[in-house]
Order: structure tokens, then sequence, then C-alpha cells
């Protein structure tokens, strides 16, 4: 039996009122695993429906097989779609392809680069006695990381800062009907694929260090991918090398200070570091939700989602399942297994994801051994504006000291 929600909850989640805190919204979705919204989209929420639904072939990834007026996004007509957005046989070729490439070798290299840019970030507010977490270390760090890991200029991050934002609003869902935002986006798309093909071109022409280079100059009997294919993998990985990571390093560091205890017992004992990150990626993940298209009709708990049916799975509602975490509710890094979807799952599993943890666990453990006596300045920060990607836009700290 399909069961429609008449108060929408997913408006609610997306209602910028509720970015502080959607978890109450989420508790409200997983009384019915798969809920019918009355503007024809089915959230799907439980632990359970969500692992099942990231593992079925049958939900796309490819919004192509489900676009409409009613679900409005950047047409991936617009452009080749990231292989993030295709489905098999030709996301897995084209996965492959960067992770031929992108390897544990070469992100585990980016190390001892990692750490002298936290230390550097960190020097420069030595005497200050508070940073602004994101704008001055999760924001900076990341993109410093990811340009050079890429082999694209430093000096060129504030044009794709601000297309990468224009292009997050447009494909923000609260926005679909919106012409301004989805124009404004599908511009920043086509000058973002411009501007990576001008830099593939230069580096065609002049191998330099990085992971473009790489793929360019392979002299493997492997088939390459087309240029198009590489220009949207490249702005792929450009954009959510470094968005994501913002968003765990600030989610992180906000829940650390909202949890004390938790704080001064990774102080103590430094090798709880691991399950910090793993835990935050549970309790406050920096992707929320993802969508998926049916390619046909789905039963799920007991509900068919129609073939073309806008889904949207709810990750982090699902990270916070009672039925299948004790005290959910709870930031617990010292729980025996965490589970989670905060690197999404299935063949989508963020590639990234080395990367991310890395960068992390080198940021967490210079603040927490660094600062001292930190406190937050507001706990109820300002957040961005993406339901999505939820992360705090600023994150004041105030500290006594900052050890050397």
């Amino acid at each position: 039996m399909t069961t429609t929600h008449k108060q929408n909850l997913f408006d609610q989640v997306l209602d910028y009122a509720n970015r502080p805190n959607p978890y109450p919204i989420y508790a409200r979705m997983r009384e019915r695993p798969v809920l019918l919204q009355d503007d024809g989209r089915y959230l799907v929420s439980t632990f359970e429906t969500v692992q099942a639904c990231l593992q079925d072939p049958r939900l796309s990834s490819d919004l192509s097989k489900g676009y409409s007026e009613a679900d409005q996004r950047i047409s991936p007509e617009d452009s080749e779609p990231p292989f993030l957005a295709q489905d098999p046989p030709r996301h897995d070729w084209l996965r492959h392809q960067i992770m031929s490439k992108f390897t544990p070798e070469l992100i585990y290299s980016m190390r001892p680069r990692t750490e002298e840019v936290v230390k550097e970030l960190l020097d420069a507010r030595r005497s200050a006695q508070q940073l602004d977490v994101v704008d001055d270390f999760a924001y900076p760090l990341p993109v410093t990381v990811i340009c050079e890991l890429l082999g694209v200029p430093r000096e060129d991050e504030p044009l794709f800062h601000t297309l990468s934002d224009q292009l997050q609003s447009g494909t923000n869902p609260s926005h679909r009907g919106k012409g301004e935002e989805v124009e404004h986006a599908k511009q920043a798309r086509t000058q973002l694929n411009q501007y990576m093909s001008d830099l593939i071109d230069r580096i065609q022409r002049q191998p330099r260090p990085g992971l473009l280079s790489l793929m360019l100059h392979d002299d493997s009997h492997e088939k390459h991918m087309k240029r198009e294919e590489l220009v949207a993998s490249a702005v792929l990985l450009l954009i959510a090398g470094h968005v994501t990571t913002v968003n765990l390093i600030a989610n992180s560091v906000l829940t650390l200070l909202r949890y004390p205890e938790a704080l001064e017992k990774l102080r103590r004992q430094p090798h709880l570091l691991a399950n910090v990150i793993e835990e935050v990626l549970r309790y406050e993940p920096p992707v929320q939700f993802v969508s998926r298209t049916c390619l046909t009709d789905v039963p799920i708990a007991g509900v068919t989602i129609p073939k073309g049916a806008p889904t949207y799975l709810i990750t982090a509602s699902a990270n916070r399942d009672p039925a299948h975490f004790a005290d959910p509710e709870h930031f617990d890094p010292e729980r025996a297994t965490i589970e989670h979807f905060g690197f999404g799952g299935g063949i989508h599993y963020c590639v990234g994801a080395p990367l991310a943890r890395l960068e992390t666990e080198i940021a967490l453990h210079a603040l927490v051994t660094r600062l001292q006596s930190p406190h937050l300045l507001q706990d109820s920060p300002v957040y961005r504006e993406s339901p999505s990607l939820r992360g705090p836009l600023h994150l004041p700290v105030a500290y006594g000291t900052m050890l050397a």
C-alpha cells in the first residue's frame, strides 16, 4: 500500500530553517520506510531500505532517465555527465579509468604535503586566539590538496570556487522550477568545462605533476577517455574533491566541541581518531541524501515505486535508524561497529573517500593537539544553503593558546 504524507516532509528538509537540525524530520520519515510525497517524489529513509536501494541496479543514477519539470535539474544533455551520474556499463568503465590512476599510493603520497599545509594554515592563526574553522582551515586545506593532486593551478581557486557554488545551487532540489538558479548553474557548468578543457590542452602540450597529466600521458595500450569524458571527470574530481571534505572537517570540529568529553578523550587516546571520523560520518555526514530514478517498477518495504519516479535515498536518516543502531542520536566514537552511508554505497561509493579520510585525520589531529581550551563562539552556526551537502558556512572558534 502506498502511503502519502500530506505534510510533505521532504519540503521541510529543503526548508533552510531546518538546516541546523533536520534529524527530527528524518525520524518522522522512518515511520514509513518508503514514503510518497504529494508532489510525486519518493523518500527512502531506513537503514535496510537505503542499503537495498544503493545496491539495486533498477535505481538509476542517470537523471536523464527520469528528468522532468517536476524535478528540475541541470539537464544532463547540456554536457557529458560525469561517471557519478551514469549507469553500468559506461559508469564502470569510466570509474576504472579514474581509479587506475587515482590509486592509494598516489593518495597517500600526499600525506607529507597535507601535513605541511595544515601546519601553515594553523601557524597563520597562532597568535589570533580565534579562527573560522571553515574559511581559515577546512576550505583552503582540501582545495590546496586537490589542486596539487590534479595539477590545477592553485591561483585559479577564486574562479572555480564561484562557479562551484553556482553549480551546487542549481542542483539543489529546493530550486526546482526556479529557472534563474538553474540557468546560472548551466552557465557555471559550461564555464567549468571550458576552463578544464583549456587546462587539459596546456597539460597535453606540457606535462606536469598530477593526476590529469598521468591520464593524458598514459602509455598503456588501454583505450583512453574521450576529451569530453576526461573534462567531465576532472570537473567532478575538482568539485567533489573539496566540497564534502570541507563539510566533514567542519562537522567533525562542531561535533567534538559539542561533546567536550569526547574531545578530551581523543586528546588522551589519539588512537580513537579513526573511529571519531567514522562516527562523524554516521552522526553528521557531509552528504545527507542522494537521488535516483527507477528504471522499472520497484517493490520495496511493501511499496511499489513506479518506473520513472524521482526517488531520494535519505542516507543521513538511515545513519540514525534505531532499528540498526543502539542510541543512534548519541555521538559515540567508541561504538564497536560503525556502519554508515557517509560516502554513499554500492557501485557509486565515493572514489575520494580515502583522500577525505586522510585529510580529515591530519586536520583533526593537528586541531586537537594544538588548540588549547577551544570553544564555539556560536553554538548554532550559519549553515550552507545546500540541504544535501550540509555543513557550516562559517564556524568561529576561540582558543586560549595554540601550541607549536
